[in-house]
């Protein structure tokens, strides 16, 4: 059925009258189409109701909150006038979308006779779901309305009969025609966004990464640039809680969403949906880091796997707080940060090769995983976790419930390791050691007994470091081993000597080093041209007094921030760890694994004769003498950058007009010294002198 032209243009007229204002928008579209007959009032029972797509940017229900919801409205009592319904009449397309629901919740949300469905809600949909779990008598751990471990129907009615009423003939919805959906889909996400807006139930920070990645998408489809100012607006309209961190939220979105089907971030929601309530929040301060992307993990990927199984962690545990999730991206554990996320994206090319992964327990399984794997790399163990020794036996454990799961022999890589593992266990619980006898030329007597003792004995699965061929250990003949591959058998010499391959991975343009003295480069680059930007014009103004002292000091007036100073220098300097006694430090992205400093490299004429201006060397930055006084203090420290933003360098300049015959002068908080005190002893006394009392010594 087709719309009005009346109603359709008067539509197109609200929705872009003002639309920065949510909720005045959407309040005057529902009037407009209720006045219209597009929007209709009526009573529906629980089961006939359940959730839009657009409901809460895709996000669904959070089984935590419907239960946390329940156990509220006991203590409170239930209220018709403050729910405030908002659904669609439902359509085919949406009655997948709550199978899938239930299904992923493991029960906790009931079932769903999808074909029952008359409508499909914007808003109202955990208050709904609440009286479904009461109608369905859903397992309820504790509460007054629970019996034998499950919401009872007649102990509601006992406690309250009004929220027993709303359970057993349902709430007053608006139903909007679905008409008006099919033409307006951008009117859908706008009403849920005036529920959470009208405080029915805060926006989560997850929500919200959905909501940014759907706008995103929707920008990008539209050609041009995507501009962070737009979706940011568009993103805050309904005044969520969590505002700070949508910058860091947008970054994460961009580097670790899956891509423009947003599939990572969909998991993840799932993931929290089903173990976390939505009070639960992070922070902007930890979204930052969760997003950040510090200097030398490009090459390594965007470890988005690995970046969403933090998150994961953050959620499930108060333990995983920023200086935790900070680790992922220390230098001394990047190896292992990688080899999670490899491990990651290998179990699950496994679970979608052997079973459905979607389903409940697979999902559940995958995350739980994810976690231990992020943990064991990171070296934080959380409480009640499984103590694992490696990623083999994550993996393997991995393993083994999906053969639980499925009753298919899954295959696993990671068993052969874990029995070489508890051999070498064995070997090293032996406490008497053998000699290695040898032959006159120097080669093994019995290699085999070698071979065992390094953990390789007959039977062993191995694997070739070059291609990664397997093989199997079948019989050691003198010095060589014979090995089995496909059904054919070849022999391998047995030397003990050291082998370095993959020579790539060691180039001197792959250290930590060399990417440092890279760093250090740049920031010459960039101090020259900091000192192009902030001439020398003023220098002529300034003098040197380099006897009795060092002192510099200003022979003409300069007026207010007409003297900036550059730390200009051929001396940078970084350090992995510790500070130098003396050096300005450069603010860089490499954190807290790497250091830069810049150190005065002065050089000035002699008494003799004055040297040639090439040979010399000056930067007044560094003369400019430090104060413990602050009314003394007439420089000021300001930071700027150059092209590149993400170098910073702290500049000087006078904070206010300088006088003929002044110092240059930077204040600097005196740091007093902790001085050990001395423990007061008593001098002893001399004996005196032999017949009689001593005489007094004259000076």
């Amino acid at each position: 059925m087709a719309l009005p032209r009346h109603v359709l243009d008067g539509m197109q007229e609200l929705l872009h009258k003002e639309p920065e204002k949510l909720v005045k928008t959407v309040q005057s579209c529902l009037d407009f189409l209720t006045e219209h007959g597009m929007v209709t009032t009526m009573k529906l029972p629980p089961l006939a109701v359940g959730v839009h797509p657009s409901n809460r940017d895709g996000c669904g229900v959070n089984p935590s909150d419907v239960h946390e919801l329940i156990d509220n409205i006991s203590g409170v009592g239930w209220v018709d006038s403050k729910v405030n319904g908002i659904a669609v009449e439902v359509e085919d397309s949406h009655r997948n979308f709550n199978q899938q629901i239930c299904l992923a919740a493991a029960g906790a949300l009931g079932t769903v006779d999808s074909m029952a469905l008359k409508a499909v809600t914007l808003c109202g949909s955990h208050t709904n779901y609440a009286l479904r779990l009461i109608v369905q008598e859903v397992a309820h751990e504790g509460g007054a309305l629970t019996q034998d471990g499950k919401l009872s129907l007649s102990l509601v009615q006992k406690h309250d009969q009004a929220f027993y009423k709303a359970a057993t003939t349902g709430i007053t919805f608006k139903v909007l025609n679905k008409e008006v959906a099919r033409q307006w889909p951008d009117l859908l996400p706008m009403i849920q966004q005036y529920g959470n807006a009208s405080l029915q139930k805060q926006e989560h920070e997850l929500q919200m990464l959905c909501r940014l990645h759907a706008l995103y998408v929707a920008e990008h489809a539209k050609g041009g640039a995507v501009s962070f100012a737009e979706i940011k607006r568009k993103a805050l309209q309904s005044r969520p809680p969590c505002a700070a961190a949508v910058p860091a939220l947008y970054s994460f979105v961009l580097k670790a969403s899956g891509g423009s089907t947003g599939e990572l971030l969909k998991e993840t929601e799932r993931f929290v949906r089903q173990r976390c309530s939505s009070a639960r929040s992070l922070g902007a301060d930890l979204w930052e880091v969760l997003a950040h992307e510090p200097k030398g993990f490009a090459s390594s990927g965007s470890l988005a796997l690995f970046r969403h199984a933090m998150v994961k962690l953050a959620y499930s545990s108060k333990k995983m707080g920023k200086a935790e999730c900070k680790k992922m991206f220390s230098h001394d554990i990047k190896r292992d940060v990688v080899t999670a996320d490899a491990l990651m994206n290998e179990l699950r090319s496994l679970a979608r090769h052997h079973a459905d992964p979607s389903t409940p327990q697979v999902f559940i399984a995958q995350g739980l995983t994810d976690q231990m794997l992020a943990s064991f790399a990171i070296k934080v163990r959380l409480p009640d976790e499984k103590l694992y020794e490696s990623f083999d036996e994550i993996c393997h454990d991995f393993v083994l419930v999906l053969r639980h799961m499925t009753g298919q022999p899954v295959p696993s890589r990671w068993e052969a390791g874990l029995k070489e593992e508890e051999k070498a266990k064995v070997k090293e619980s032996d406490s008497q050691a053998s000699l290695r006898e040898l032959k006159e030329d120097g080669t093994f007597k019995d290699p085999a007994k070698v071979l065992a003792e390094m953990g390789f004995p007959v039977g062993s699965h191995i694997r070739r470091k070059s291609d990664k061929t397997e093989a199997v250990i079948t019989e050691v003949v003198e010095d060589n081993v014979k090995v089995s591959i496909d059904g054919g058998f070849f022999k391998v010499s047995i030397k003990e000597s050291t082998v370095l391959q993959d020579l790539a991975q060691y180039a001197t343009s792959q250290s930590w080093n060399y990417e440092a003295s890279l760093t250090a480069a740049k920031i010459t680059l960039e101090l020259e041209d900091l000192s192009k930007k902030y001439k020398q014009d003023q220098w002529h103004a300034l003098e040197l007094q380099l006897k009795p002292g060092k002192v510099l000091q200003v022979v003409q007036p300069i007026q207010k921030h007409k003297l900036i100073l550059a730390p200009t220098t051929s001396k940078v300097m970084f350090k992995w760890e510790g500070v130098p006694a003396a050096g300005v430090k450069v603010e860089t992205d490499w954190e807290d694994a790497c250091s830069f400093f810049l150190l005065a490299d002065s050089k000035l004429p002699g008494d003799d004769e004055p040297e040639d201006p090439k040979d010399c060397s000056f930067c007044p930055y560094f003369s400019v003498e430090k104060t413990s006084k602050e009314d003394e203090s007439n420089m000021e420290v300001f930071w700027a950058h150059g092209r590149d933003s993400t170098l910073r360098f702290p500049l000087l300049r006078n904070a206010r007009k300088l006088e003929t015959g002044e110092r240059l002068m930077i204040w600097q908080e005196k740091v007093s010294q902790a001085v050990e005190p001395l423990a007061a002893a008593s001098p002893a006394k001399r004996p005196a002198p032999e017949g009689g009392r001593a005489k007094k010594r004259s000076k």
